[in-house]
């Protein structure tokens, strides 16, 4: 079967809800609140209850290959992660909606008509996915929108950052501070780093430019999607790995001087009508950074942190990037 999205295949398991204890954002009974937008907890129950047959047919299958007999205990971490990526959807769903409502951007049936087609149908796509067709239309009219959002900006977007390399989580919040508090010193903040790790000051990148890791992942980067007068630090590398220290490095510190929407043709940049749907996708994503920045997005305890650097959700909340406005100098 033919592969949907990253949207999908991310979940292709289905997730338990873990009798978690914490008491939840603002309100009682919310696994999630966008905005004014409250998820319920009961609402990805549901989901849930749907999913259970195809996570122990999962679990089966990788006992069967260990030559393990089937019925076995669903792995606790197992069921965390699956739960954090069930919930990490559901808002990304909240902030297309919104999104797409600013922007105009409507996908008509006959498209997802059309890509679900391509993979055999609904039912299909379903099968062993942990959703039922229903959701997974749904899924799928995410991720065309998505993609519209990127499209409208990708041709025009610009960034101008400075950036740096910091060893832990502490020298980031470090560099991240002085840098907020005078904006005027990161040309030579970022410019002679030392032990501190590579940057660079003053770099101008454009999403259709590849950076080294293929074009698909630097048009997926959070540079496009970060606000222009912000300094972030975000985890750089393999901070999640279990029984690591998430303040362990490496952590990134980003400097975003400017993010323009008129930037004129360039050569050597790949254009819109020659990016594929699945960079596509992800460059729309990082698109929605400031809304979510603008409208809030809180997690319950019980399934872990929001990372507003990396649109997701995560287990420990040391290893939540952090977006932070630097100050505007005296007129």
């Amino acid at each position: 079967m033919r592969r949907l999205s990253a949207l999908v295949a991310s979940i292709v398991v289905a997730l338990l809800v873990l009798a978690g204890c914490g008491t939840g954002p603002d309100r009682a009974g919310a696994a999630a609140i966008v905005g004014t937008t409250v998820i319920p907890i009961s609402e990805i129950q549901d989901n849930l209850r749907t999913a259970v047959p195809d996570l122990r047919i999962a679990v089966d299958q990788q006992a069967a290959q260990q030559g393990v007999a089937p019925g076995a205990p669903i792995p606790p971490q197992l069921l965390a992660q699956e739960s954090r990526r069930l919930v990490t959807v559901r808002v990304l769903h909240e902030l297309i909606a919104e999104q797409s409502r600013r922007d105009g951007i409507v996908v008509a049936p006959q498209r997802v008509d059309a890509a679900l087609a391509r993979a055999g149908g609904a039912e299909a796509a379903a099968a062993g996915s942990g959703f039922d067709p229903a959701t997974i239309r749904g899924l799928v009219a995410d991720q065309l929108a998505a993609g519209d959002i990127g499209r409208r900006v990708f041709d025009r977007l610009q960034v101008t950052i400075d950036y740096a390399t910091a060893p832990d989580r502490a020298s980031a919040e470090a560099l991240a501070r002085q840098v907020a508090a005078d904006p005027s010193r990161a040309p030579q903040l970022f410019g002679a780093q030392g032990g501190q790790g590579p940057g660079a000051a003053g770099l101008t990148l454009r999403p259709g430019q590849d950076q080294g890791a293929g074009l698909r992942s630097s048009a997926s980067s959070l540079l496009f999607g970060l606000p222009a007068g912000t300094v972030t630090i975000t985890p750089g590398g393999s901070s999640q790995a279990r029984g690591q220290d998430p303040a362990q490095g490496p952590w990134s510190v980003i400097h975003v001087r400017e993010r323009i929407l008129d930037a004129p043709p360039a050569p050597g940049v790949t254009p819109a009508a020659a990016v594929d749907d699945d960079t596509m996708f992800g460059f729309g994503l990082r698109q929605l950074q400031p809304l979510a920045l603008e409208l809030g997005v809180t997690v319950s305890p019980r399934y872990g942190a929001w990372d507003p650097t990396q649109l997701d959700v995560v287990e420990d909340a040391g290893a939540v990037g952090v977006v932070t406005p630097v100050r505007t100098p005296a007129p």
